[in-house]
């Protein structure tokens, strides 16, 4: 069975063929790690994703600048998705994260 070519969480897509993110049919100027990210926890919605997976299969295990890079790229992924009571991405302690999509944040 063959993977989908684009991953659909409301008013969010991500064209896995395209490398393209579109936030309300808007394109979003995203780097290439940027995307990799949000891609690798998208395909894994609702699971927790260790820091660490996200370094090593997210970007590649080879970069220099450890788990902080995951912690930065996603305090920025979530500036740019995070707008008008959209919430995708949960930090879950120091566990890691989870990407659940959803129209407002999440409930204290």
């Amino acid at each position: 069975m063959s993977q989908p070519l684009r991953l659909r969480f409301g008013d969010l897509t991500i064209d896995l063929e395209r490398y393209q993110v579109l936030l309300a049919d808007r394109p979003l100027m995203l780097s290439y790690r940027d995307y990799a990210l949000l891609a690798y926890l998208a395909s894994r919605a609702g699971q927790v994703v260790p820091k660490r997976q996200l370094l090593e299969e997210g970007f590649g295990r080879h970069d220099p600048l450890g788990l902080r890079v995951v912690e930065e790229r996603i305090r920025h992924l979530k500036g740019v998705l995070e707008r008008e009571g959209r919430f995708f991405i949960e930090a879950v302690g120091e566990a890691g994260y989870r990407f659940v999509p959803q129209e407002s944040g999440p409930v204290a």
